[in-house]
């Protein structure tokens, strides 16, 4: 299953859900099925992008927003490496080098004292 589609359909329910609608609320306002908006949620089915900007509309928000995946939980869900890996990049791309080198470091600290 492709890392990114399960980033988009989490973003999409982290949304969804903020605005306090239902997977059929939102479908109904996005003009789509409801079995499509809980398939592309999980990440079990590929968006089209006109799916996607009739969702991005229904949810209410911008692109800029909705793929800013730093508030996805990614410890609670059934996220692989590679994407915990993408959510950790955006998250380090907003801060300073001096953050970016502090991060490794205690990193690197609590890694090598597990061992």
């Amino acid at each position: 299953m492709g890392n990114f589609r399960k980033l988009v359909g989490e973003r999409i329910r982290m949304i969804r859900k903020q605005r306090g609608f239902s997977q059929e609320k939102l479908g109904e306002l996005a003009q789509l099925k409801n079995s499509y908006i809980g398939d592309v949620e999980r990440g079990t089915r590929n968006i089209s992008l006109d799916s996607l900007d009739k969702i991005i509309t229904a949810l209410n928000t911008d692109l800029g927003t909705f793929f800013n995946f730093n508030e996805i939980d990614v410890t609670s869900n059934d996220f692989d490496k590679a994407a915990v890996l993408e959510v950790h990049k955006q998250f380090l791309e907003d801060r300073s080098v001096d953050e970016i080198k502090l991060i490794h470091k205690i990193s690197m600290d609590i890694l090598l004292t597990k061992k």
